[in-house]
This record gives C-alpha cells, structure tokens and sequence, in this order.
C-alpha cells in the first residue's frame, strides 16, 4: 500500500515538474505568408500553447478576430495578390500555374520567399523585436516554407527554433536534420510520382531534387543571406546555410496514411490535420439547407488562395451546365456576390466552415482543388472526392487520392460537362469510394494522441530541454565524404589494393623461386641416369 501511495507521489512530482518546467514560456510566432491555408496550421498550434498558459506572441497578416487569452498579435499588413506583384511580376491569377514547368514553379516559389523577406524584415513591428531590450522570449516557432531569412532571427535573439511545415515537406528540409531522403522511393511533392516509382520517374524525380538543390545553393540562399545582414545590421551574421542546423524541431502537417512512409529523425515529427477541431455548430441557413437535402450534398471549394470566380468561362460554364443535370444539391464556395448561369441547386458562399460542413451527414461529395488541408479534412470526415488540381503538391495529393482510390482526378484544362458528370456519377454511385475513404479515415484517426497534442507536447519538450540538443544528429557535423563514407571507402581501397599488391609480389616471387629450382633438380637428374 505504502509502495502504491510512494509511486503516485512521484508520478505526481514527475508531471509537476513537467508543468513548471514549461509553465509561462514566451513564444515568438513568425507567419508572415498571407496564405490562409498555412496560417490555419499554425494558428492551431499557436492557440494552443496559449490555452496551455504560455504567453503567446504571434506576428502575421491574419490576426485573430476575437481576444485570445495569453495570445498578442501583431498585425502584418500584406495580402497574397500584393506579394505576388512584388515577388513575380505578372502572375497574379495562380489558375495559370497549371501550364508551368516543375522548374518554372520552383523559381516562383523561391522568388516569392525572397520578396516576402525582404518586405517583412523591413517591418517597424520586427526590428523593434529584434533589436528592443525589453523583448525576450524563450522560443521562435515559424514557418517551414520558403523565406529561410527567420533563420537570422533566431541567431539574433538567441533563441531555439521550431518550425511548422504546412505540408508534407520538400528534400531541402531534410538537409536542416540530415534526415536521410533517398530519391528511389521518397518522391519529390512538386510532382506527381508515388513510392514506387519507375525508372524514367526515378530519372526524373532525381533531378528535380539535384535542381531544387543547387538552386537554393546558388540562388536562394546567397540572396536571403545578403537581405538578412542588410535588415539586422550586419556582416557577421553566419550564412543560413549553417544557420538552419540549429533547427530544434520541425512539425510535418503530414501523416504517413495520407502520403508515403518515409525515413525521420526524431526531430521531425508528423502532425497532419492539426488544425481539425470536433465539429462545429453551424449556422441556422446552412443547418436547414443541409438537413433538407435528402438527395445528397455536393461541397465544392477551390481552397483560400485559389478563387473560383477567377475560372476560365469555359471552364466555369461546363461546371455550372454539369450541376443542372444532377439531383444532388451543390454548395459552392464562390467569392463574388453572383454567378451568371447559376442552377437552382446551386447555392453560394464567399467564406463557408468547410471541416464543419464536411462532417454533415448529407454530404456526399467533396470537390476541391486538392490542397493538403482539403484532403485531411475529406479523409477525416470520410468524404470521397473529385479533385482538381492547380499547382504546388495539389498534383501530388491527388495522386495519391486516385492511387488509394478515395477520388477521381479531373485536368483544369480539360474540364468539360460529360467529363464533370461522369466523375461525379462515377464516385456517388460506385460504393468502394466511399468505402475506401472510410477505411483511410480509421486508419489515419488510429493514433495514441491527437496531432494537435502531439505538436503540442513535442514544442514543450524543446522549451523543457532548452532546445533538445540531443535529438541532434552528428552526421549534421560531418562532411560530405565523411557522410558517404568516401574516406573509408579510400582506405579500405587502399588497404585492400596493398593486399593484393602484397599477395601479388609473393606470389610472383615464389613463383620465380619454384621456376629457378626445377630446371636444375631436371638438369642433375639427368646427369644421374647416365
């Protein structure tokens, strides 16, 4: 009885000491990417950590709508369309991505990255952060995207660094852990390959990686490194190439049932669908029109960056001339106040809760341009989908809903009302659709924690452990030969080509002593027998 009493004791001063040991951390929030889709990951987590009782610092273009407590904002005024001018000139509309190559995306993204640096370093509300005495926090949790420059920010304050990837990751993440990321069966998410790739994909998947790669060698990263020193004063600041070691943890919204298995160090930890929450109520309007659709409810959503009203006509039309032709009411997610050529079973939203409405009973279909967000909040909700895919790892994603068969895929550029009707026919009335997404969903929700408390739970372990050095990998400090094993393949060579020399030298001298002996044993023999 006294050992019982004894072990709960200390259980109880083990989880105390874990409270204190995390209580009243000052975290520094970095969002400055004016996409909401990544904002509502980070959001998640952030919210969290202040309903945890830190106090929560957040710095972004979205600030929250209602006070938050232990949550400050700091506003940042920056929309995606103004970022894009600045960043790529020209590229307002992101539905003319689909026509561009892998390497055209790639420089945009890198462009926009350097342009979101360059702007947001500039902010009067971040250089009063990093240069004011009076600020001091305990960890910056950021972004894991393309603007590399918050890396300097975590030098200049002194502080660990966690990042938040709002997607599955790219190889260039991995170099950050010198996390392992073989081409053969880790496919690129610019792409469209699976694991099991051939061997044109295997070609083609390598040097995407090579080209991401020595891009960020030699274009990425001298230019952030050259913004970084001109917005915090100095020349001394070490490159972001070694800047981005120091990484203590990095918060994949990815999880392995929805993607690939992949190797990961024990810094890199999956959290894919933090941001789902249990239902919400919704509104009275939307409540009625979903319970009285008894034939079923279409959802259609382009996601938060993409606008359905940008659509071609050509392409807006089949959709609209398809949607007559079904029984099933349609909800779209439409940002302008009308729609010309709109059905009756048709109704609009400019904002709609699509993870609340997902999980209505009614709903039959999910529609959507297959961002990463929209996919989770499907497989969760055990919706099967059609899905149309724009840019970034939309392409990805939706290979790998048409691989697990839980969706079909359509072409924007090919989107017609005979193509539109017969994928959505064929995913309503085929059952294994459906079933296979609810075979997905009990897979994916099979875990010992929510992914909001993991992330959670892992974000106090680096404060506790003040930066976890030790999930810390030493290959991080080897060389790339060291890495490769080259120098130890050099001496074995070495040592193995001596062998043989040696093996070959005696073999050849006793050779020469047997062929130097033999002659004259004959010669004497010889001389005998006469």
């Amino acid at each position: 009885m006294m050992l019982a009493r004894q072990s709960k004791l200390n259980m109880f001063m083990v989880l105390l000491s874990y409270l204190y040991a995390t209580d009243g951390a000052r975290i520094l929030g970095i969002f400055p990417m004016p996409a909401k889709s990544h904002m509502i990951v980070h959001s998640a987590l952030m919210k969290e950590l202040a309903r945890r009782g830190h106090e929560v610092t957040v710095f972004s273009p979205f600030p929250e709508k209602f006070p938050i407590p232990n949550f400050t904002d700091i506003e940042f005024k920056l929309s995606y369309s103004e970022l894009l001018q600045v960043s790529v000139p020209g590229m307002l509309d992101m539905f003319n991505m689909d026509k561009l190559w892998f390497f055209q995306t790639e420089k945009i993204f890198w462009d926009i990255g350097i342009g979101l640096c360059n702007i947001f370093l500039q902010d009067d509300a971040i250089q009063r952060l990093l240069f004011s005495s009076k600020e001091e926090f305990d960890l910056l949790i950021t972004s894991a995207f393309t603007y590399d420059c918050v890396f300097g920010m975590g030098y200049k304050l002194n502080i660990p660094i966690v990042k938040i990837c709002p997607f599955g990751g790219r190889e260039w993440m991995d170099e950050w852990f010198a996390n392992p990321s073989p081409y053969a069966y880790v496919p690129e998410i610019l792409q469209e390959h699976s694991e099991r790739m051939n061997l044109w994909q295997r070609i083609h998947n390598t040097l995407t990686e090579i080209h991401a790669k020595l891009g960020r060698i030699f274009y990425v990263i001298p230019q952030h490194d050259a913004i970084l020193r001109k917005h915090l004063h100095s020349n001394d600041i070490p490159s972001i190439w070694e800047l981005q070691k120091s990484t203590a943890l990095i918060l994949f919204n990815n999880h392995f049932s929805t993607s690939y298995p992949r190797p990961l160090m024990p810094n890199m930890v999956e959290v894919g669908g933090m941001h789902i929450s249990p239902p919400k109520k919704l509104c009275a309007d939307l409540q009625r029109y979903l319970d009285e659709s008894s034939d079923g409810v279409i959802f259609f959503s382009m996601g938060s960056n993409l606008r359905s009203s940008n659509m071609k006509n050509a392409t807006r039309n089949a959709l609209l001339q398809a949607f007559s032709k079904l029984k099933q009411k349609v909800l779209w997610k439409w940002e302008t106040e009308s729609l010309p050529g709109k059905p009756n079973n048709v109704k609009l939203g400019k904002w709609l809760p699509q993870s609340d409405i997902l999980a209505h009973p009614n709903v039959r279909l999910f529609m959507t341009h297959g961002g990463l967000l929209s996919t989770q909040e499907a497989v969760v909700r055990g919706i099967p989908i059609v899905g149309i895919p724009i840019y970034g790892d939309q392409g990805y994603n939706l290979a790998k809903i048409v691989s697990a068969g839980i969706g079909i895929k359509l072409d924007v550029g090919n989107i017609t009302t005979d193509s539109v009707l017969w994928a959505v026919n064929e995913v309503l009335n085929n059952p294994r659709y459906r079933e296979n997404m609810q075979r997905l969903s009990r897979i994916y929700r099979d875990q010992p924690l929510t992914p909001l408390e993991q992330a959670a739970f892992w974000t106090e372990y680096v404060i506790r452990h003040k930066g976890a050095p030790h999930m810390r990998s030493a290959a991080l400090d080897l060389s790339w030969y060291q890495y490769f094993l080259l120098d130890v393949i050099a001496v074995l060579s070495l040592v193995a080509a001596c062998v043989l020399s040696a093996v070959f030298l005696i073999s050849r001298a006793v050779i020469r002593r047997i062929s130097y002996i033999t002659p004259r044993i004959i010669v004497h023999g010889s001389k005998k027998n006469n």
